[in-house]
C-alpha cells in the first residue's frame, strides 16, 4: 500500500518525503535516544522538540513577569461530530475522561498565571472551573453564539491579578452578510496585585476554520480590534498620538504567515480592495474571481477604518481625550446578551469608510515568527494559533518553541497519548515595565 502511495507523488515531493525520514531516522531520533532509538518515546520525543528559549532583556525599571498559555483543547463535540478527521487515532485517546487527565497535568506543569482556552466544551465548564479554581485560578467563558457548544475562556490567577474590566464580542452581526457565523473572541483588563494602576489587555479569539473564507477572518480581526482598542485605550501623548495599555492577543486564527489577515495583524495595514473574493489573494493565478471591492463592512456598525468605534472616538474628544469607562455603551455592535439594546450612540458621527483600506494602530509583534512552526495539522503540518503582543512596555523573556515541519515528522497524529489536543499548546514569559 505505501509502494502505491509513493507512487502517486510527483519525484520533487517525493526526494522531499525521503530526506524528511533520513534525517529523522539519522539525526533526531537517534540525539534523542543514542542507545535505543528503536524504542520511540513520545514524550520525551515532545520535550525535546519543544524546549524553553530564553532572551536576553535588560530593564532598568522596575517589572512585573508574569507567564501566559494559550491552547485549543478540542471540545469533544468537535470530536464526535467530525469524527473522519480522527480516523487515525486510537478510540482510547479521543475520549474525554481519557484527555481531560492529560490536559489537567499540561495545565499544573506549566502553571502559567494566565490561561487562553479556545474550544472549551459549555458542559465541560464546572469541571474547567473547579480544577482551575482548586490551582487559584478565576476565568471568563464567552460561548459561541446559537446552537454552538462550545467557546473561548481565559483564566487567571487570583493571587497575581485583578479583573477590572471584562468584554465579550460576537462575531454575528444580523443583517450583514460577511458577519454571519458564530465566531467569538474575550478582552480581559487585568492589573497586577502588586501594582493596582498598571493595566494588561488579554484577548482571546478563535477566527472561522473556512480556508476559502479569508474575507470573514478579515471581517472578524476588524471587530476584535475595534474592542480591544476600546478598551486598551489610555490616552493621548505628543502630537496627539494615541496611547494604549500593553495588550496581549492570543487564539487560533486558522491562519497561516502568509496570509493578507496575518499581515494585516502585523503590519497594521491592508490593502485589501484589490484582492480577490473570497479568499483575499493576489491577482495572480486567480481568474475568474471578483475583487473585495471598497467596503468591508457596512457603516451602519460604526467601525472605521482604523478599527475604531468611530461614535467612541468623538466621545473621547469630548472628555479631553481620556478613556470614559462607559464608552461600551457607545458601540453599534450587537450582542444577544444586552438587556437593552438601547444605545448611546448617536448615528450622526461622520467616519471616513469604504476606501478599501484597513488600520489598526497596536503594533503587535509575534511570538511565534517563524514561519517553519507548526502548531496543529490542516491536511499538512502548519501554524494557526498565535501570540502577539505589543512591545511598548512588554517585553518577550521566554517562549516554548514549536516544532518545524521536519520534527512534525514522527508525531503522526493528535490527539494521541501524549497530546489530548489536536493542537499544541502556546507557552511564553512575559516582563512589563513599570515606568
Amino acid at each position: 500500500m505505501l509502494f502505491l502511495l509513493l507512487l502517486c507523488i510527483s519525484p520533487t515531493n517525493l526526494i522531499k518525503y525521503v530526506c524528511c525520514v533520513v534525517y529523522i531516522q539519522l539525526l533526531i531520533l537517534p540525539a534523542v535516544f543514542p542507545q535505543q532509538s528503536c524504542n520511540f518515546n513520545m514524550k520525551d520525543y515532545m520535550n525535546y522538540i519543544r524546549p524553553l528559549v530564553h532572551h536576553q532583556n535588560y530593564n532598568r525599571y522596575k517589572t512585573f513577569n508574569f507567564s501566559l498559555l494559550s491552547y485549543n483543547v478540542l471540545a469533544q463535540d468537535l470530536i464526535e461530530k467530525n469524527a473522519f478527521l480522527y480516523d487515525w487515532s486510537d478510540r482510547k485517546v479521543l475520549e474525554w475522561n481519557y484527555r481531560r487527565h492529560l490536559l489537567l497535568n499540561e495545565i499544573k506543569q506549566f502553571n502559567a498565571d494566565i490561561i487562553c482556552f479556545q474550544e472549551v466544551q459549555e458542559s465541560h465548564l464546572n469541571w474547567f472551573f473547579d480544577q482551575l479554581s482548586n490551582l487559584g485560578y478565576n476565568g471568563v467563558y464567552k460561548k459561541r453564539t446559537r446552537i454552538h457548544s462550545d467557546g473561548c475562556a481565559i483564566y487567571y490567577k487570583n493571587n497575581k491579578f485583578t479583573l477590572k474590566e471584562k468584554v465579550t464580542v460576537e462575531y454575528n452581526q444580523p443583517g450583514v452578510n460577511i458577519l454571519d457565523r458564530d465566531n467569538v473572541g474575550i478582552v480581559l483588563r487585568l492589573s497586577p496585585r502588586k501594582y493596582d494602576e498598571e493595566n494588561i489587555i488579554i484577548s482571546t479569539t478563535h477566527i472561522l476554520y473556512n480556508k476559502k473564507r479569508h474575507d470573514i477572518k478579515l471581517a472578524q480581526v476588524h471587530l476584535l480590534l475595534a474592542e480591544i482598542e476600546r478598551v486598551s485605550f489610555k490616552g493621548v501623548g505628543d502630537y496627539n498620538i494615541p496611547e494604549y495599555h500593553p495588550i496581549i492577543l492570543t487564539g487560533d486564527f486558522n491562519l497561516e504567515p502568509n496570509t493578507a489577515v496575518y499581515k494585516f495583524l502585523i503590519n497594521g495595514a491592508l490593502y485589501y480592495s484589490k484582492l480577490h473574493k473570497p479568499t483575499l489573494g493576489s491577482q495572480n493565478n486567480q481568474s475568474g474571481r471578483c475583487d473585495m471591492g471598497n467596503e468591508l463592512i457596512p457603516k451602519s456598525l460604526g467601525i472605521n477604518e482604523y478599527s475604531q468605534h468611530s461614535d467612541v472616538l468623538e466621545l473621547r474628544k469630548k472628555n479631553n481625550h481620556k478613556r470614559q469607562i462607559n464608552d461600551g455603551l457607545y458601540s453599534k455592535l450587537h450582542h444577544s446578551e444586552k438587556k437593552n439594546d438601547q444605545l448611546l450612540s448617536s448615528s450622526s458621527s461622520e467616519f471616513k469608510s469604504g476606501t478599501g483600506n484597513l488600520y489598526h494602530n497596536l503594533k503587535f509583534s509575534s511570538v511565534y515568527n517563524n514561519n517553519d512552526s507548526c502548531s496543529t495539522y490542516h491536511d499538512r503540518w502548519t501554524i494557526v494559533d498565535y501570540i502577539f503582543y505589543t512591545n511598548n512596555n512588554l517585553k518577550l523573556k521566554t517562549i516554548m518553541k514549536l516544532p518545524n515541519v521536519v520534527e512534525c515528522q514522527p508525531i503522526l497524529t493528535m490527539p494521541n497519548r501524549v497530546s489530548p489536543s489536536d493542537h499544541l499548546p502556546l507557552f511564553a514569559k512575559f516582563s512589563y515595565q513599570i515606568k
